[in-house]
C-alpha cells in the first residue's frame, strides 16, 4: 500500500494561497492553483470565507482510497494538505487543457458522444463499487486536445460504506430515505443533463422533470429510452437505465 504524502502549509503560505491563487469556490471549498503547474489545491472552508475547516474522517477515508486505487476517468488525489496539524483539504491532478462540460462549446455529434462515454463512465464507477451521485455539467471535465471526458469533485462521492458528504437537492428528495442512497441516482441525473444540454439549454431540471409527463422528449430517443423517461415522470420507481445510449442521431 503506498502511503499518502501531505503537504504541510504554514499560516503564511495558506493565506497567500487562499488569497491570491483562488480559481474557483463550491459548495464546501475553494479550489486554488499551488506551485506545480500540474495540480490544484481543494481547501475545505467556510462558506463563503477563506477560513479553514478540517477535512472530514468520511473524505478523508474517501481521498486515502482513492489515492491506492488510481481510477481511470477520473481527477487523481495526490496528497493530503495540512495546516497546523489539521487537515484540510488534498492535492489533486490538473490538466490546463481541461473545461468543464458547462463552458465549452460542442457540435451535436461531440455532444452526443460525451454523452455516450460518461454514461459509460458512471457505469464503470459502479462497478467499483462507487456512486457519484451529483451528475451535473460543472463536474465534467473534457479536455480541449483529446475530447475525452473526465469527472472531478471525487471527494464527494459515495465510495464502498462511505456515503456522499454534500446532497443535491434531487438526491436528497428523490433517493434519500433511511440514510443510504440508491445507484440508480447517477443515471438519473445523467439523464436530466442529457436532456438539459441536448434538448433544452437553459431549462432547468425542475422544468425538465415537469416537461417529462408530457412525452415530447420522447421524439428525441428511441423507443429503448421510453420507459426510463416515462419513470422518471411518474411516481413508479425509475428503472435505472440511462437513455444517452438511445439518442437519435
Amino acid at each position: 500500500m503506498k502511503i499518502m504524502p501531505n503537504i504541510k502549509l504554514t499560516q503564511e503560505e495558506y493565506e497567500q494561497i487562499a488569497t491570491q491563487n483562488k480559481i474557483a469556490f463550491g459548495g464546501e471549498g475553494i479550489i486554488c492553483k499551488g506551485e506545480n503547474p500540474n495540480s490544484l489545491y481543494k481547501i475545505f472552508v467556510e462558506y463563503d470565507t477563506i477560513t479553514p475547516v478540517g477535512m472530514s474522517d468520511n473524505k478523508h477515508e474517501k481521498i486515502k482510497e482513492l489515492y491506492q486505487r488510481q481510477l481511470e476517468h477520473a481527477v487523481q488525489p495526490l496528497s493530503t494538505i495540512s495546516l497546523n496539524g489539521d487537515l484540510i483539504g488534498y492535492e489533486m491532478t490538473y490538466d490546463q487543457d481541461d473545461i468543464s462540460l458547462e463552458r465549452i462549446f460542442l457540435f451535436r455529434h461531440q455532444l452526443i458522444r460525451c454523452l455516450k462515454e460518461t454514461s459509460a463512465i458512471l457505469k464503470y464507477f459502479s462497478s467499483e463499487d462507487i456512486t457519484y451521485g451529483d451528475v451535473k455539467a460543472n463536474n465534467i471535465l473534457i479536455n480541449r486536445r483529446t475530447k475525452k471526458a473526465k469527472f472531478c469533485d471525487m471527494d464527494n462521492i459515495r465510495l464502498g460504506e462511505h456515503p456522499i458528504d454534500l446532497l443535491n437537492d434531487y438526491v436528497d428528495s428523490i433517493y434519500v430515505g433511511d440514510g443510504s442512497i440508491d445507484s440508480s441516482v447517477d443515471a438519473y441525473m445523467h439523464n436530466l443533463m442529457t436532456l438539459q444540454k441536448l434538448n433544452s439549454p437553459g431549462i432547468t431540471y425542475d422544468e425538465i422533470i415537469y416537461r417529462l409527463a408530457d412525452k415530447k422528449y420522447h421524439r428525441s430517443y428511441k423507443e429503448g429510452a421510453h420507459y426510463s423517461l416515462e419513470t422518471m415522470a411518474s411516481t413508479e420507481p425509475f428503472v435505472g437505465e440511462y437513455i444517452a445510449p438511445y439518442i437519435k442521431r
